[in-house]
């Protein structure tokens, strides 16, 4: 790519000793809806350099779009036009007065160095996919939602074409190119009576927005005259809606960034028991149809599936090469150059199914979906989260009401050793909560604090 070429030709005249550059093009459409009606339909064109560079151990990271005229691309690699090098110019010189006021990290071990055959992953870019007519499918969703029996409707759909390069200093370039199809959908009838889902996909043949408007209006109909919950301690059933974000929380822990920072209950824990043996999760690079999947991080390394947990024992920490140089282990292909995170989390299935599960609770709680999930403290794990949307009541096996106004106050830790059952029946999901694409069954966590009702 002739942009990224002609920049990083200029700071290696500088004589830097590592730089990552990346160029992202979205082309991504939006329709918002209120109330069973469209009210916003949007188009936008993202552009992105992302600037990585590193001299004498000082780092710098910015990203930068002002160099993209309103013209735009030339072509569809993202080549630039001839004015647009000045403006560069500048850039690397503001670059180099940012770094002389830097001080550097000792522990900075430089980038990949070594050149992969890449193999391409499947299904992650559908044509068909970016031409939907997004406005039908949004439709079809509010409508599927209103037939279960929802009085209204609101949510969002958004189609993204999404093209990328790297270019590292060390003469590593890739390409990939990825669409994706995301609708969220939340259905009502009264006050305190709804429910919520969304569909995640890249291609056109597993995204299913009848499907998710028909849960959501099928939870919100359920949900019908909740009372107020009493404090105590419950099984608790997570749908998967409900235990991504603390999913998302359990993958941001296993970064070697997280524990240096004092920010994971996962510290010191490597090799030893910190779950039950019904729990295996992983990060996956290279998931089929994943969002999130890319044939390599962000300097170059290929990546792979990393097996976290494995039957309750934590096996390993995420790394960039500069990580795993500094610990003598080696780069599980995670990059993030300044941290290193999950691409795409996956939980592996268990034996039964949602309502097999729900037999096994004599005295507990169903919840579809939390919001607010808030950290006391990230070392220890503390966490509390509030229980939105369709929760219900099980006695006995059978699912008796619905609740409202309950938190549940626990710590992470205590969750995955109290793991009893995952089901069968996983989905891919994300939210505003987990931003980190996320496949995974509802899960089985026996007793549970649930803390005074919230007002």
């Amino acid at each position: 790519m002739e942009t990224l070429e002609y920049l990083m030709k200029k700071l290696k005249q500088k004589k830097i000793d590592d730089a990552v550059l990346t160029f992202s093009a979205n082309h991504s459409r939006q329709i918002k809806f209120a109330n069973n009606k469209i009210v916003k339909t949007g188009v936008e064109e993202l552009r992105n350099i992302g600037i990585f560079v590193v001299k004498d151990k000082k780092i710098l990271t910015t990203n930068c779009h002002d160099l993209i005229g309103e013209s735009g691309l030339s072509n569809e690699r993202g080549d630039f036009l001839e004015p647009n090098k000045k403006g560069m110019d500048k850039l690397v010189r503001k670059i180099f007065e940012f770094l002389k006021l830097m001080q550097p990290k000792k522990d900075y071990y430089g980038i990949n160095e070594k050149k992969f055959k890449y193999k391409e992953i499947g299904n992650t870019y559908d044509p068909k996919a970016i031409n939907i007519d997004e406005v039908d499918y949004a439709e079809r969703g509010i409508n599927a939602a209103l037939k279960e029996g929802a009085r209204r409707t609101n949510g969002i759909l958004e189609v993204h074409d999404v093209k990328s390069t790297v270019l590292t200093s060390n003469e590593i370039m890739f390409n990939e190119k990825r669409s994706e199809l995301y609708f969220s959908i939340r259905s009502l009838i009264e006050e305190d009576e709804s429910g919520h889902m969304n569909s995640l996909s890249t291609s056109l043949k597993k995204f299913n927005v009848e499907e998710a408007g028909k849960t959501a209006g099928k939870i919100a109909k359920d949900s019908r005259n909740p009372s107020k919950g009493s404090k105590g301690n419950y099984d608790i059933i997570f749908g998967p809606m409900a235990i991504i974000p603390l999913l998302n929380i359990v993958g941001e822990g296993a970064s070697i960034f997280s524990v240096e920072a004092g920010l994971s209950f996962f510290a010191g824990r490597q090799g030893k028991k910190v779950g039950s043996p019904d729990i295996t999760l992983y990060d996956d690079g290279r998931l089929d149809g994943g969002v999130n999947s890319t044939k390599a991080d962000d300097e170059g390394v290929a990546t792979r599936r990393n097996v976290l947990i494995e039957k309750g024992i934590f096996k390993q920490y995420l790394h960039n090469t500069s990580t795993a140089r500094k610990y003598k282990v080696e780069s599980t292909g995670n990059a993030g150059l300044i941290s290193p995170g999950p691409w795409n989390i996956v939980v592996e299935r268990g034996r039964l199914s949602l309502p097999e599960m729900i037999k096994e609770v004599k005295n507990g709680i169903y919840v579809t979906n939390v919001w607010y999930t808030r950290f006391a403290n990230y070392h220890s794990g503390d966490f509390s989260t509030i229980p939105r949307d369709g929760t219900f009541l099980i006695k006995n096996g059978k699912v008796i009401g619905s609740l409202k106004n309950i938190r549940i106050s626990e710590n992470i830790l205590r969750l995955l050793k109290n793991v009893d059952c995952v089901g069968n029946k996983a989905r891919y999901l994300r939210s505003w909560e987990a931003r980190i694409p996320t496949l995974t069954p509802p899960i089985l966590i026996r007793n549970c604090k649930i803390t005074a009702p919230t007002s």
